[in-house]
C-alpha cells in the first residue's frame, strides 16, 4: 500500500524509547543533548539548538538575529506557509520572491531587487529535499550585510556542493514532523557554527531562563526562575529526542532508497515528458517527496481527481504565500504561480517499492497522453 509516511517507532526506536521512559526522562535533558550533538555532527555543524518543531525552530532563528518590527525578510512565496508566518511572528514584514523554474527554490537573481533598506535576512527554502543556489545568497547578503537563514525542514542529508545543507549559512532549520525524512512525531532544530547565536537560542526556547546547572548555588537561590530575555517554551522532549537519536542512525540508508526511486520515477515520466526539479551539477537532493509537474492545470486536476479516487496519497503543490488571503500583496511571481497551478508530488519514501513507483509513474504518465 502506498503511503505518504513512513512509520516513527519501529524496533531500535522502541528499544532506547523504553530506555529513556524507564530513566524517567521525558522532559528537555541529557537524550536531547544526545540527539543535538548526533545530528549537528551529521550536518557538520558547531551547535545544534533542539525545538518542539520545525516552526519554532525557524521562529528561534529570527528571534536570535533580532528580527523585529519595521524589518523585512525576503522569502520564496514556494513553499510552506510556516516560511512566511515566522517572519509575522516577530511583526517584521516578509517581502516574497520568485523561483527558479528548474528547481523550484528561490531565484538569487530575483531577490536583489527587492532589497530596501529595511531588509534584515533572506530565507532559502531547500524545496522538497532539493538544495536552493546559496553561493549567490550568500554573496548577496555578504553585499548587503543580511543575514541568511536555511529553512532545511524538507532537507535532511542533502548537500549543496558536497557539504550538507542546514549548516552552511548564519543558521540552518530543520522540522523532524513525522512526514519528514527523520522524524520523532513533531521536533525541529536549529544549526548554527555561532557560539553567540547558539546561546541566544537556548536562552530563547525556554523563556529566556538560564538553566540551573548554569548558576552558581548563590545564583539559583536568588534567581532561580530570572529571565534575562522574553522568550518562549519551545523545548523539546527527551522522548522526541531519543526517537530523533534512533532515527538519525538509519537516515543515509533511507535517503538511499528514496535517490533510488527518484531515479526510477525520472526514467518513466521522461517517456511522457512530464518535468520535475532538473538536477543541477551543485545538487545532491534527498526527495522528500517527488515533484511532477505538468503541461497545464487541466492535466493536474485530471491526475488528481484520478489519483483521489484510487486512494493513492500525493501532496499538492504549495499554495503562493504571496496569495494567502492575510498576506495578499498584490505581488505577481509568475514562475511560483505557474508551479503551483501545475504540479503536485508523489511519495518517495521507503515504504514505497521500485515496482510500485514504476507502475504509478506509468499510470500517471499514461493519464497525461
Amino acid at each position: 500500500m502506498i503511503t505518504l509516511e513512513e512509520p516513527i517507532i519501529e524496533k531500535e526506536e522502541k528499544e532506547i524509547l523504553m530506555k529513556a521512559i524507564g530513566e524517567s526522562s521525558v522532559t528537555q535533558g541529557k537524550y536531547v543533548k544526545i540527539f543535538e550533538n548526533a545530528f549537528g555532527s551529521y550536518c557538520s555543524s558547531a551547535y545544534a539548538c533542539a525545538s518542539f518543531n520545525g516552526t519554532a525552530a525557524l521562529h528561534l532563528a529570527l528571534s536570535a538575529l533580532g528580527i523585529g518590527p519595521g524589518d523585512e525578510v525576503i522569502v520564496p512565496s514556494f513553499t510552506f506557509i510556516a516560511t512566511s508566518n515566522v517572519v509575522a511572528f516577530n511583526h517584521a514584514k516578509p517581502v516574497f520572491a520568485d523561483i527558479d523554474p528548474d528547481t523550484l527554490c528561490i531565484l538569487p537573481g530575483d531577490i536583489e531587487k527587492r532589497i530596501t533598506k529595511k531588509t534584515k535576512a533572506i530565507i532559502p527554502v531547500h524545496v522538497y529535499g532539493y538544495p536552493a543556489d546559496l553561493d549567490p545568497i550568500l554573496d548577496i547578503a555578504k553585499k548587503h550585510k543580511l543575514s541568511v537563514i536555511e529553512d532545511a525542514a524538507e532537507a535532511h542529508g542533502a548537500e549543496y556542493k558536497g557539504r550538507k545543507v542546514g549548516a552552511l549559512a548564519d543558521i540552518g532549520c530543520f522540522s523532524f514532523h513525522a512526514s519528514k525524512i527523520l522524524r520523532t512525531g513533531e521536533g525541529g532544530m536549529c544549526l548554527t557554527n555561532s557560539k553567540e547565536l547558539d546561546a541566544r537560542m537556548r536562552l530563547l526556547r525556554s523563556h529566556g531562563k538560564p538553566k540551573k546547572e548554569e548558576l552558581t548555588t548563590d545564583e539559583f537561590i536568588m534567581r532561580g526562575y530570572y529571565s534575562s530575555m522574553m522568550g518562549y517554551n519551545y523545548r523539546m522532549t527527551d522522548l522526541q529526542a531519543a526517537i530523533g537519536i534512533a532515527q538519525t542512525k538509519k537516515i543515509d540508508s533511507n535517503i538511499a532508497i528514496r535517490r533510488r526511486l527518484a531515479r526510477i520515477y525520472t526514467k518513466e515520466f521522461e517517456r511522457f515528458n512530464v518535468s520535475t526539479q532538473v538536477k543541477k551539477d551543485y545538487a545532491n537532493p534527498v526527495h522528500w517527496v517527488y515533484p511532477v509537474i505538468f503541461d497545464s492545470q487541466k492535466t493536474k486536476l485530471k491526475v488528481g481527481r484520478e489519483l483521489v479516487k484510487r486512494k493513492v496519497p500525493f501532496i499538492p503543490a504549495f499554495w503562493p504565500c504571496h496569495k494567502a488571503p492575510f498576506y495578499h500583496s498584490g505581488q505577481k511571481l509568475p514562475t511560483t504561480e505557474s508551479i503551483a497551478a501545475r504540479a503536485l508530488a508523489l511519495p518517495c519514501n521507503s515504504r514505497l517499492t521500485e515496482d510500485e513507483a514504476s507502475n504509478l509513474a506509468n499510470t500517471i504518465g499514461k493519464m497525461t497522453s
